[in-house]
């Protein structure tokens, strides 16, 4: 045998993971950034950079400032700064797919962790993949997502007898509570197993609640984030008119595909039953993401491995027969799938998708004065477009929590308090989509058009 398809051999064993990872960089390529919290998570980055401290309080909006900062995506948001400014936008969205690469591999992984064979694995996963494909953003919570797979990935092999693995959950929940505040779910995972471990493998109990015990003390190490008991509250009352707030919508590829797998998961856990661990996992993790569209895909992550072991053994039942591919042929599968992701660079998008902000108004804002209120998704986008004007709301939710983001919509709405808002706030300008209520009011009371477009309307008190 020669010396290649020795070494392809030996690659076979990790080439579905590294297929996953390859495919997966190419997909998370492709597209330009537009998240609007991408522009205030730079714009905080840098103000660190270049203050040499960290933001500890509000600098960028005119209704809440000087209120404490939350520092739970400190370092997230300097990662991301850092990145940016080695390489401006192009580099950040290959650091994105980069990322989303890393939780594919890893969520190849414990796609089989449960036993199940290539086939059967990759019916599910590539689904999973489909619906963390809508949470591939430029902002710290991409580093909650592959740290959530790496950790669970940790998590089985653990349940599997590796010492090691236990051993390397608490620095990287240390690391999570500094990147990003969804560290409450590592923890979490953790106590999962935990419980599974007291309940049902009492032997390896102790171990794990080392490591959980580990976990919960070194998550304290950073300035100054949510907490455990503030992720919570913020799960129990988010606010639902944020999109992202609110519950799944099965109309949307995401809601869909999350729609599917609670149905699979009940199904098949009635056909082939289940095990207490996936009731400890998936539960709770299914209340989360019933409670909002941006926790979808923890539960989904969460059930793939049992998922795939289920449709696997309804396969084997029907004695359908899984083949595996030569060693060799998997190896180079996994090789070409590199070759062609790291082709995929030279393709990156080299400037953000802005065609959903208020581009043409910028220069009016800019030379504009007083209070200005702003849409809430674009205000990270003045934040770091228009620094000259401060911001009425933006995209640091719990900044304004409860009573701006109540106000904000209450007067975009035109509910009855509207003009004792604007009152309060000495609301000088709206930027607004046209379509608001407010917008439609304030025209008919004479407030002077600055600027106009498609998408947004600059008006000034007359």
């Amino acid at each position: 045998m020669s010396l290649a398809a020795r070494a392809l051999g030996a690659l076979a064993p990790h080439a579905f993971p590294i297929g996953l990872a390859a495919a997966t960089f190419v997909l998370a390529s492709g597209y330009a950034t537009g998240d609007p919290d991408t522009y205030w998570h730079l714009a905080s980055g840098q103000w660190m950079l270049d203050h040499r401290e960290l933001l500890r309080t509000d600098i960028f909006s005119s209704t809440v400032p000087g209120k404490p900062y939350a520092l739970g995506e400190w370092l997230g948001e300097i990662a991301l700064t850092l990145v940016f400014n080695a390489g401006g936008w192009t580099a950040l969205v290959a650091f994105r797919a980069l990322l989303a690469a890393v939780a594919s591999f890893f969520l190849g992984r414990v796609s089989r962790a449960m036993g199940a064979p290539v086939v059967a694995a990759l019916v599910v996963v590539v689904w999973t993949i489909a619906l963390a494909k809508t949470r591939w953003t430029d902002r710290p919570a991409i580093f909650g997502l592959v740290l959530f797979v790496v950790v669970l990935d940790l998590l089985f092999h653990a349940r599997a007898g590796s010492r090691r693995a236990l051993f390397a959950l608490p620095p990287l929940v240390l690391l999570w509570a500094n990147l990003h505040g969804s560290y409450p779910l590592g923890i979490g995972l953790v106590l999962a197993f935990s419980l599974e471990a007291v309940l049902v493998r009492r032997a390896d109990a102790p171990r794990f609640l080392a490591a959980l015990v580990a976990c919960i003390v070194l998550s304290f190490l950073d300035p100054d984030t949510l907490g455990i008991g503030g992720a919570a509250s913020h799960a129990f009352t988010p606010p639902r008119f944020i999109s992202e707030e609110a519950p799944p919508d099965v109309l949307t590829p995401a809601g869909l595909i999350f729609a599917a797998y609670v149905l699979a998961s009940l199904g098949l856990a009635l056909v082939v039953g289940g095990i207490l661990l996936e009731a400890l996992l998936v539960i709770p993790l299914l209340w989360l993401g019933l409670s909002a569209q941006r926790q979808l895909g923890f539960f989904v992550f969460a059930a793939t491995p049992f998922l795939a072991a289920a449709v696997a053994q309804i396969l084997f039942r029907r004695r359908r027969a899984f083949r595996p591919w030569p060693p060799a042929a998997a190896g180079a599968l996994a090789v070409v799938l590199s070759v062609v992701a790291i082709a995929s660079v030279v393709a990156v998008p080299s400037i953000p998708d802005e065609t959903g902000y208020p581009t043409g108004a910028l220069a009016a804002v800019r030379s504009g004065s007083g209070t200005l209120l702003n849409e809430y998704d674009w205000g990270g986008y003045l934040i770091y477009r228009a620094p000259e004007r401060k911001v009425f709301v933006d995209g640091r939710l719990f900044l304004y929590l409860p009573r701006v983001l109540a106000d904000w919509d209450n007067a975009v709405q035109l509910r009855p308090d509207w003009r004792e808002i604007l009152r309060r706030y000495d609301i000088a300008e709206i930027l607004l989509r046209p379509s608001r209520p407010l917008v439609v009011a304030l025209r008919e009371e004479g407030w002077r058009v600055r600027a106009e477009g498609a998408n947004f309307v600059l008006l000034a008190r007359p």
